[in-house]
């Protein structure tokens, strides 16, 4: 082979590994975003769709990520994602109580009790052996089936500045807030400041006592366009023609999503200071709630409880089973027509692994009244997009 031929190859390998590389690089602007279905979400404003694509290398774990049309400060509803962080904390908070010489556990008893007249307190949980609520239930409940009791017992557990301020300080948190109990249960955004008295309780003895407190400071997220819909229905189920202010609601960016679900699945790719103050069987704890599906636990053991549930990617809306050799970590939420999941697939037997979060709103009259287009538009764009992700990562 002369120099002329062998500078050619040389030339043409070249373009080809570039031309691999920018395809892994560009996956979603490249391929997905010029699928004529795909095509159709994204270019639509309407939709509102965000999308954060990161391949993880296994060898090494490092990351390679691509984003497309992320915009950090543009409002959507989280819905329960929130339970992410949340739960997180909420070990962490249980840690550092027995480092002040309490012997906390998950699994003893846990009793809310009703501080304000808003409020309401908590003594039973049906889905416990015991009967009795404890830290394990609310969590496993708040990430498995997205339970908004459970969340909301959690959240007056920790309060606003714990759980704000510990968020910022780890660098999980950058624009996002957490400053609202879920389930649309007539709390004003003064109401939300305060949390209840709990008591955890061992051998009919008082174990810990967190008292009933109050935020110290006003938590609310800065993001734009926080007015939304053209109407809404309020507490009397009556329907009001004015924009929803979600200005004082909980706020939750696709970015901080995927680094709140990193440090739990990678906790080691960061700084010490980074981190969640955790221990092994905490992350694996969580590790496992992620990763659970719903008919896992006897209480969820009901048809509507399929593996799509609360997995929104490969298997949302459909009745199909996640394949046994895929793992998918993930929080998913859905509500006022906002469809959002975060996740981390791995199929170790194919060497792969990626985070995929994504968010699309489906409420094609603007109308907030519990009528929305997830079936007909909003899960079949998340399978789609999971799907097509999973299919490239196969492929490479």
């Amino acid at each position: 082979m002369n120099f002329k031929h062998a500078f050619l190859f040389l030339f043409i390998g070249l373009a080809l590994f570039t031309s691999s590389c920018a395809s892994k690089r560009n996956l979603i602007s490249k391929t997905i975003a010029t699928d004529p279905i795909m095509a159709q979400y994204l270019t639509n404003p309407e939709h509102e769709v965000q999308i954060i694509y990161t391949q993880v290398n296994l060898k090494d774990t490092t990351f390679s990520t691509e984003m497309y049309n992320v915009a950090p400060n543009n409002y959507f509803y989280p819905a329960s994602t929130v339970a992410l962080p949340v739960a997180a904390l909420t070990l962490q908070r249980k840690n550092e109580i027995n480092r002040q010489g309490t012997k906390l556990t998950t699994e003893v008893d846990m009793f809310t009790a009703k501080s304000r007249p808003e409020q309401s307190p908590a003594f039973v949980d049906e889905t416990n052996v015991s009967k009795k609520p404890n830290l394990e239930g609310y969590i496993k409940k708040s990430l498995v089936v997205g339970d908004q009791d459970a969340f909301n017992r959690l959240y007056e557990f920790l309060g606003q500045d714990y759980i704000n301020e510990s968020l910022q300080k780890v660098g999980a948190f950058s624009n996002s807030r957490i400053t609202e109990r879920l389930g649309n249960l007539g709390f004003t955004a003064e109401d939300n400041k305060y949390t209840n008295d709990i008591r955890f309780f061992k051998d009919k003895g008082i174990l810990f006592d967190k008292p009933a407190s109050v935020a110290t400071k006003d938590w609310y997220h800065t993001a734009t366009k926080a007015m939304k819909g053209k109407g809404y229905k309020n507490n009397a189920d009556s329907l009001v023609m004015a924009p929803l202010d979600f200005s004082k609601r909980n706020f939750y960016s696709l970015q901080d999503m995927e680094n709140s679900l990193k440090r739990i699945i990678f906790p080691n790719k960061f700084p010490a200071n980074q981190r969640f103050d955790l221990v092994k069987e905490d992350y694996e704890y969580l590790r496992k709630c992620l990763s659970a599906v719903p008919s896992e636990y006897d209480f969820y053991k009901d048809e509507k409880y399929v593996d799509g549930y609360s997995k929104y990617f490969l298997v949302g809306g459909t009745k199909d089973r996640i394949p046994g050799e895929v793992k998918i970590y993930n929080k998913s939420g859905e509500s006022y027509g906002y469809l959002v999941d975060c996740a981390y697939i791995e199929n170790k037997d194919k060497n792969i692994g990626f985070f995929l979060t994504a968010v699309i709103y489906v409420n094609k009259d603007q109308l907030f009244d519990g009528t929305y287009e997830y079936n007909e538009k909003g899960f079949p764009f998340m399978n789609r997009l999971s799907k097509m992700v999973y299919d490239a990562q196969i492929k490479k």
